[in-house]
């Protein structure tokens, strides 16, 4: 019994951890996209959260560790947010049709245009950091992207070699111009018809092209 209570204490005091670790993040990233690298002060996020300036230390080492930790939460978040809409059961055209819409709403978001633009702003201070964010973010979407098209694609007679290139330029055809001109101008949008139709297109263009090759 004793035991049992041990491990169901340690159990819940992990849970309280991630959640706290979680909601420290999202702060963190709020007061980065709102004031910009440079400007943000790491004593007005302790503030909002609560704890010590201290422990932040503890876990993230200085401002510049708790922005890198905000980078690849934001990246490992959007690319579970893509899992579900993956979805093998779907045949190539309305499961990419799928993804495809999921994914543009979520880089069109207010939220994804401030992170862009943070990235952007804090570049030239922190290159590498950037620099991975770039990288490993689009990356981490297109295993996502690759690993469906490897188990779907065989099922609908389509030879795709390189799944994760072909990945990668999907998410090109998708972004177009639209998210360009989403960081640009703050009052852009683009209507559900038209975000639908960009993307029908999309993945016509994808599977006319990188994916023409039918097995045999």
């Amino acid at each position: 019994m004793a035991r049992n209570s041990v491990g169901e204490r340690n159990a819940h005091s992990t849970d309280r951890g991630v959640a706290r670790r979680r909601v420290f993040l999202e702060t963190a990233l709020q007061v980065f996209c709102e004031r910009g690298y440079e400007r943000t002060n790491i004593n007005d996020v302790v503030r909002l959260v609560g704890g010590s300036l201290a422990t932040l230390y503890a876990q993230y080492g200085s401002k510049e560790g708790l922005f890198v930790a905000v980078l690849d939460e934001c990246n490992s978040r959007f690319a579970a947010s893509l899992c579900p809409a993956a979805d093998v059961r779907l045949p190539l055209s309305e499961g990419l049709q799928r993804i495809g819409e999921h994914y543009l709403r979520q880089a069109l978001s207010r939220e994804s245009r401030q992170f862009f633009r943070m990235i952007c702003a804090a570049s030239r201070e922190f290159p590498e950091a950037a620099r991975t964010c770039l990288t490993v973010g689009p990356n981490r979407l297109a295993e996502v992207v690759a690993e469906y098209l490897s188990v779907r694609a065989p099922r609908d007679g389509v030879v795709i070699h390189n799944p994760s290139a072909a990945a990668l330029s999907f998410f090109a055809l998708l972004r177009g111009p639209h998210q360009y001109k989403a960081i640009m101008d703050e009052a852009y949008e683009l209507s559900d018809d038209d975000l639908r139709a960009h993307v029908t297109e999309s993945v016509r263009f994808f599977l006319h092209g990188v994916g023409a090759k039918t097995a045999s």
